[in-house]
């Protein structure tokens, strides 16, 4: 998720604090999130879950930051120093303003690493918090991209028939243009995966929320953000979160294959492996092997995308999207199972 920094629409100043629209639609989702994740993990330790938010907030706030400033490690390196890392673009800008620029996936390691800590200190299952700030962050991340009209942000391809030109399946710039409204779909992928989490997850344990969220929005998002036309975080042509959720995936995969191979019956220490044994083998090694011939397909097809002319560029986003998903499928097949 990219957290665009040039916002100018003052809502109203609370203490000298300036709070544009954008900011709004985030300290909303915050506050959201925090409520989600106090009713989800209610038969938790108090300790822990007010633990858990005390890091959490800034570990996250952090994070994000920390994610955007690598991203554009040159811009911030070459032209206006790591001493605005609390800076926007404008170096007259201050704390707050900085936090016009962050990435999704940096504040989900903040609060990842939130839940390690307390977890730790409070002698509870990290799985546990985990498993209970997946839908706090579905739900955050949900109203944020509701937000980001608001800074012409999630805006997707131009819009061609006539009859599809008008909202929500469309909005148009200052120059009358009319682009795709990415960020309600975006929007409303998060929230439905949060009722998900909520509804099906409830009765699951050891990190299954956890794991299912970043699969589902992984997934998704390999998709969505091929589709955006806006100021998406990138390294040269590479767009920076579809990498991520990649990378993202790929861990998820690794980790339940390493968990598969300290079993026992897996690992070989016994003589006769049964036939459920056997299926679990086949199963890894069948959905390793398409996962990263789904990985290649998407990145084909990227370059297909603005490099053939040959190909439809409507063909070419459709077979994206069964390669996403046949990626998270891959992935959990083995992740969730296991």
């Amino acid at each position: 998720m990219y957290m665009y920094e040039e916002e100018t629409t003052l809502v109203w100043n609370l203490f000298g604090l300036e709070m544009s629209p954008y900011a709004g639609f985030v300290g909303i989702g915050a506050l959201l999130g925090v409520i989600a994740f106090c009713a989800v993990g209610r038969k938790l330790k108090w300790t822990a879950v007010l633990c858990t938010l005390l890091l959490g907030v800034p570990l996250a706030a952090l994070g994000a930051r920390a994610f955007y400033v690598l991203a554009r490690w040159s811009y911030f390196a070459e032209e206006i120093g790591f001493s605005s890392f609390f800076r926007a673009q404008n170096p007259d800008s201050d704390f707050w303003g900085a936090a016009r620029g962050g990435a999704f996936w940096g504040a989900v390691g903040g609060g990842a690493l939130a839940a390690l800590a307390a977890g730790r200190l409070t002698k509870t299952k990290v799985s546990d918090l985990l498993d209970a700030l997946a839908p706090a962050a579905a739900l955050a991340l949900a109203v944020s991209r509701f937000g980001e009209y608001s800074i012409g942000e999630g805006i997707g391809p131009d819009v061609t028939p006539p009859e599809l030109c008008f909202f929500p399946i469309a909005v148009s710039n200052e120059w009358g243009e009319w682009k795709y409204a990415l960020f309600l779909l975006e929007g409303l992928t998060a929230l439905v995966i949060f009722l998900w989490l909520v509804m099906k997850g409830k009765e699951r344990t050891g990190g299954y929320r956890a794991r299912a969220f970043l699969i589902l929005y992984s997934a998704c998002q390999v998709l969505l953000e091929a589709l955006r036309r806006d100021n998406f975080l990138r390294w040269l042509f590479v767009r920076v979160s579809q990498v991520t959720c990649g990378v993202v995936m790929l861990f998820l995969f690794v980790f339940a294959v390493i968990r598969w191979l300290k079993r026992p019956e897996a690992a070989g220490r016994t003589r006769r492996k049964n036939e459920a044994e056997k299926m679990s083998a086949a199963r890894v090694i069948f959905c390793g092997a398409a996962f990263l011939l789904l990985t290649g397909a998407v990145v084909a097809l990227e370059f297909a995308v603005d490099k053939s002319p040959d190909m439809p560029v409507a063909t070419a986003y459709g077979l994206e999207a069964l390669c996403a998903a046949g990626m998270g499928v891959s992935v959990w097949q083995v992740a969730m199972k296991n």
